[in-house]
């Protein structure tokens, strides 16, 4: 049986929509647009929650407590440690029936608002597919 050319790039083309991103929000870290790139499962790094990165370099960690409150760890551009800027609104993280490198795929949503160490932030953010 032969298949016709284009269904062979199915499956890349399936791959490519299901492991995007999906990222949104109107979150600002200073003053300054937060613009999200790309995010990661939190339990890839040993916590409950997402990591999103920015184009400008920056990183937040966003972990989510038992009581649903968003605790927030910001890294600036090329920090290996980050400022810990506590709770800070909700966040609330499920996963989704995806997997990727045996990792699940996680969505959802904060609302964060807060000021510590010299960094404010604020506004919304939402992710999908994180891995």
């Amino acid at each position: 049986m032969r298949f016709p050319r284009w269904a062979l790039a199915l499956p890349i083309l399936f791959a490519n929509c299901v492991c995007s991103n999906k990222l949104g929000g109107d979150l600002k870290i200073n003053g300054e647009p937060f613009a999200p790139t790309g995010c990661r499962n939190g339990s890839v790094y040993g916590f409950s929650g997402v990591e999103v990165t920015s184009k400008t370099g920056w990183k937040l960690r966003l972990v989510q407590t038992p009581t649903g409150e968003g605790r927030v760890i910001a890294f600036g551009p090329g920090a290996s440690t980050g400022a810990e800027l506590g709770a800070c609104g909700t966040l609330k993280v499920d996963t989704q029936n995806s997997t990727i490198n045996d990792v699940k795929n996680v969505e959802g949503h904060a609302e964060l608002s807060c000021t510590a160490d010299g960094l404010s932030l604020s506004g919304k953010i939402t992710f999908e597919n994180c891995h």
